[in-house]
């Protein structure tokens, strides 16, 4: 048993005698069609090539960076296949789409602050009636409804709302033109002082109280329309209220309060449900307030009962086709917005990738390294070859870099040679290998011989 120890010893350090010979130069693949080769500039050409760890870390990294990549190319793919890359969209729609053609133009071209007002004639009243007694005694005396009567508080005049109650500090721009549409050829001056004779002997007229108010919305004075309107909607039966709710309403939206004129104007469509002007009105109010939905509802309701109503019919179309082009931009937004975050998220792969790419490459053996290996390797295969091909190598020296050069030639002399020194050299290798052995063996039989 001692003996069989002893030779295996023996054995095993001529196997580390042989390996110390044996220098690893380059690194293997499997190329695609099966065949195994060289692979000249291997990620595992490592700086410490005797490092058992660094080498499985350096595997585990490259794999890490090859599939960095592959998830890498995905994303690109995928997010080149999704990005929106129409430039034009709004302009697309304008041009195309039937509801824009029908428009003419853009919702935000057209005025979305004009005056409406529901005429008394349409509910077979006439100013007329309430004006007949006027005098013309003082000239040039505007229609102050606080001081024809005093009125600190209506249920009827929707004092809860915002607008109402600071109604002293809103402003409001002039509704130029309002009284050639109750009048038309009338003076706005001649037409207040009128009004202010006719209220002095009739205070609590509902009808005088809407005039004076038309007045004062020319003018562009919100506080003294609001207080006009408070009496008319104080005295006014309730058949027809909706004539003052539609100027409140016209006054509050002009004063930016239109969330409060929907309000108002709702409330004139509970007066009178088949007025084309109070849905007409509302229409208008929700555009501004981007309600769409209820916008176009309106602007039909309107249709409903006047189907005739060309402006109606044009605002209808250019809710509609706004409410497209909104929808295709937030669409088009939102679209962005993903690719914007699949973009950081390809960049913060991307990083990694770098990251890991650089620290494959930083555990590599230098280029310079790798050359003189690949050099000693393709040397060493010339050396060996026994295939009938002589060759006479030479390594030199050439604008700083290592050059190989050798001469391949086919003479019987050249063959011969060639195999003289490979016999030649492994010869020595037999020789230093049964040197070894020999010592090796008379290490042993000293130890024994003391034993």
């Amino acid at each position: 048993m001692g003996f069989r120890i002893v030779v295996l010893n023996i054995w095993f350090d001529v196997l580390l005698f042989l390996l110390g010979y044996g220098e690893a130069s380059t690194h293997w693949v499997v190329t695609e069609d099966g065949k195994i080769q060289s692979q000249m500039d291997s990620v595992f050409s490592l700086k410490r090539p005797y490092d058992l760890m660094a080498l499985m870390q350096q595997e585990q990294r490259a794999v890490l960076v090859e599939d960095l990549k592959q998830q890498l190319m995905a994303q690109k793919e995928d997010i080149d296949l999704r990005e929106d890359k129409e430039t034009n969209l709004e302009d697309k729609i304008y041009s195309t789409d039937v509801d824009c053609i029908i428009a003419g133009k853009p919702l935000t071209e057209f005025d979305l602050y004009f005056s409406t007002v529901i005429l008394f004639d349409s509910k077979d009243l006439s100013v007329n009636d309430c004006m007949k007694e006027m005098s013309m005694k003082e000239k040039n005396k505007k229609p102050n409804c606080t001081e024809i009567i005093e009125l600190d508080f209506s249920m009827n005049a929707f004092e809860h709302l915002t607008g109402v109650r600071n109604r002293h500090n809103l402003s409001m721009s002039a509704e130029e033109g309002l009284l050639q549409t109750v009048s038309s050829g009338v003076d706005i001056e001649e037409f207040g002082n009128a009004v202010n004779e006719a209220m002095k002997k009739n205070k609590t007229s509902w009808m005088l109280f809407n005039l004076a108010t038309y007045y004062w919305r020319e003018k562009g004075d919100a506080n003294n329309a609001i207080e006009c309107l408070r009496r008319a909607l104080h005295f006014s039966p309730r058949e027809h209220k909706d004539i003052a709710l539609i100027s409140l309403g016209n006054v509050l939206h002009r004063a930016h309060f239109s969330e409060e004129a929907a309000v108002v104007v709702r409330a004139a469509i509970d007066v009178d449900l088949d007025n084309a002007i109070s849905h007409y009105t509302l229409g208008i109010i929700y555009a501004v307030l981007a309600d769409y939905n209820k916008s176009v509802e309106s602007f039909e309701n309107a249709l409903k009962v006047q189907p005739d109503f060309k402006n109606v019919e044009q605002h209808l179309h250019a809710v509609l086709c706004h409410s497209k082009v909104e929808k295709a931009l937030e669409t088009q937004h939102s679209s962005l917005q993903r690719t914007l975050s699949e973009l950081r998220d390809y960049r913060k792969q991307h990083e990694l990738w770098l990251k890991q790419q650089e620290q494959l490459l930083s555990e590599q053996a230098p280029p310079e390294v790798k050359l003189v290996q690949r050099l000693e390797y393709e040397e060493q295969k010339i050396r060996e070859s026994l295939d009938g091909r002589g060759q006479d190598c030479i390594q030199f020296e050439q604008s700083g870099h290592t050059v190989l050069s050798c001469n391949m030639r086919r003479e019987a002399y050249h063959q011969g040679t060639q195999a003289q020194v490979d016999l030649n050299l492994n010869l020595q290798l037999i020789q230093a290998v049964e040197s070894h052995a020999g010592q090796l063996g008379q290490k042993v039989a000293d130890q024994c011989h003391r034993s």
